[in-house]
């Protein structure tokens, strides 16, 4: 039943940005207009690009037990190669789930934008910012930071959780591995 409803956000997600091209509504107010992604701001996401297996921690919280997740995270680019498609899928307490991302680059900030379609059915809309080797997701209420190995196979990782947007709690770590590139 999850995963019929990651198939569908994901189907419903990938055919609205089809439809508009990956513009977002024409001239609605404080839409940004997407250029071509720069080649130094393409290098740097093209670092993620390939398929991951993931091995995560999940913190006890709320009175909800430890547990651990294994996954694959795969990350190409779009058709026309200014967007970054992150699939993700996992096993927790043997319940499969899943999830997508897309990032972009934002020509007015000089940053990049992710977009998450969650499992529930919801998104949220966040940043990423890459400073060398150290990767922040950042969206309203998570906040997730990464420092890629010299030789871009590893990525351990860090997810926060505010409730406050002052106050982060860790709540999962892993290590993301990389199998191969595209």
């Amino acid at each position: 039943m999850q995963m019929n409803k990651v198939i569908s956000a994901t189907g419903i997600a990938l055919a609205l940005l089809f439809s508009t091209g990956f513009r977002g509504v024409e001239k609605a107010p404080g839409t940004l207009e997407n250029k071509a992604i720069p080649k130094e701001k393409k290098a740097l996401l093209n670092k993620i690009a390939g398929r991951w297996i993931t091995q995560t921690n999940i913190h006890a919280r709320n009175g909800q037990p430890a547990s651990k997740v294994i996954g694959s995270d795969v990350w190409q680019w779009s058709p026309d190669g200014n967007f970054l498609l992150h699939i993700a899928y996992g096993i927790r307490d043997k319940n499969g789930f899943g999830g997508m991302e897309i990032t972009g680059y934002n020509a007015k900030t000089g940053g990049f934008d992710s977009y998450n379609f969650n499992p529930d059915g919801s998104f949220s809309m966040g940043t990423l910012t890459i400073h060398n080797n150290t990767w922040i997701w950042n969206s309203e209420n998570v906040r997730t930071t990464g420092v890629m190995d010299g030789d871009g196979k590893l990525l351990p990782v860090k997810h926060e959780i505010t409730e406050d947007g002052k106050t982060y709690e860790v709540f999962m770590d892993g290590v993301l591995t990389k199998g191969s590139d595209f």
